[in-house]
């Protein structure tokens, strides 16, 4: 399921359980920063436990500054 099908299931849920445009927004934003937050605690636990491998991270990252 793709993001905007899931984002447009949890408006369509949040108005039928009564919310107002702009609560729908505040939520939204909320469920933003909480996925931002997930997604980051999870890289992290991923680094701890190396299934995440940093180096080829960095080294992507700075690849054009390394040549």
């Amino acid at each position: 399921m793709s993001h905007e099908t899931r984002h447009a299931q949890l408006i369509t849920w949040l108005e039928n359980q009564g919310h107002t445009p702009a609560e729908i927004d505040k939520i939204l934003a909320r469920v933003g920063d909480y996925d931002a937050q997930t997604v980051h605690e999870s890289i992290f636990d991923s680094i701890d436990t190396g299934a995440f491998d940093i180096q080829s991270i960095i080294a992507e990252a700075l690849g054009d500054e390394e040549k």
